[in-house]
């Protein structure tokens, strides 16, 4: 496992890697490796590949990075489309992870890691390996702040989620959302090294909305909620109208989330069974004033008990309805089989566009 390495080193190590894939085609005949030098403009060195039967070569210009994560890949993608010719553009990392890789595939570039993952595609030749391990990994993990245990910094992204053309900053954002100034920083490092950051000066603010909503619903629900199942005589509308009622009077200990929610803000939305919120110190006066029974299955509302505070953080009041925010919709709704994607969807292009 090799860590901490130069510049210098990873791209030697680019060219064995290189060098070692092209050689074990059967129709390769030669491999030069050409640096390109300070005046280099594109690529950290040139590759020309030779065939055994074709006068003709196959140009490689290879940019090689220490890290191969999103944002990275997404320079070299505008650097790449500067360049109209019949060259493959190849980015070489210590790791490419699998979004990063199917992002240079939707660009139909190239790639290559020191892993042994690569898609390249030529005139000539496609090469496509996945699944290879990280050889690469920091001793020292980093820390998700999209996990549930993250409260803090998930505060912090919230709080841009439910301003999303905001431009912030720091200082500000740490005002708002009560966390810590290192805390901020933080999340905005995490957040930039995702490409999720619209970085602008002494500014900044959210971007690419749906994938960042997609990966944190995926690590969201990792973690397991603590749910209750319940039957009521109520019909659903009449439910939900006594819910918003009880939440109202209770410092809003109840708020309406998943389809429940989703319907306050895609009328279009059709479901059976309700979703609610419902703070832990609450529950049993919940139970009890709207009558609720406690089934195993079969039942018409599923009480969630929030793991922290920001599930329920930024609520809204949508025709008398105490709802989760938009950012929580998605979240749940991606976790949610029946159409819960598509649910989510929706939300995320009436709410989050850019």
């Amino acid at each position: 496992m090799k860590q901490g390495l130069t510049d210098l080193q990873y791209e030697q190590l680019a060219k064995e890697a290189f060098t070692k894939l092209m050689s074990s085609i059967p129709f390769v005949s030669d491999i030069e490796i050409i640096k390109t030098g300070l005046q280099r403009g594109f690529g950290d060195f040139r590759a020309v590949v030779h065939f055994t039967d074709s006068k003709a070569v196959q140009d490689f210009y290879v940019e090689v990075k220490s890290n191969g994560e999103k944002r990275y890949a997404n320079i070299f993608c505008m650097e790449a489309k500067q360049h109209i010719d019949d060259l493959c553009y190849l980015f070489m990392a210590p790791y490419v992870s699998e979004s990063t890789s199917e992002y240079l595939r939707e660009n139909n570039l190239s790639f290559l890691d020191l892993s042994g993952n690569c898609f390249i595609l030529t005139r000539r030749m496609i090469i496509h390996v996945s699944g290879k391990p990280n050889q690469f990994i920091e001793k020292r993990e980093k820390k998700n702040y999209l996990s549930k245990s993250s409260s803090a910094a998930s505060a912090v992204i919230r709080t841009m989620l439910n301003d999303p053309d905001k431009w912030w900053k720091v200082k500000e954002l740490s005002e708002v959302s009560k966390k810590a100034i290192g805390t901020v920083s933080n999340v905005k490092v995490f957040l930039t090294e995702k490409d999720w950051i619209d970085d602008h000066i002494y500014q900044f603010r959210l971007k690419n909305f749906k994938e960042l909503l997609y990966v944190w619903s995926k690590d969201y629900h990792k973690k397991k909620s603590i749910t209750k199942e319940y039957y009521s005589l109520f019909s659903l509308p009449e439910l939900e109208t006594e819910i918003s009622k009880w939440s109202k009077t209770h410092d809003r200990n109840a708020v309406l989330g998943g389809f429940s929610a989703a319907a306050r803000y895609v009328p279009t939305v059709r479901y059976n069974k309700i979703n609610v919120y419902v703070a832990e110190e609450g529950l049993y006066e919940f139970e009890k004033d709207l009558a609720l029974t406690p089934v195993s299955s079969g039942g018409n509302i599923v009480v969630t008990i929030p793991h922290d505070d920001t599930p329920c953080m930024f609520n809204q009041e949508i025709n008398d309805s105490i709802v989760s925010s938009p950012a929580q919709t998605v979240i749940d709704l991606l976790g949610m089989p029946n159409r819960g994607e598509e649910a989510a969807e929706a939300i995320i292009s009436k709410y989050y566009r850019r």
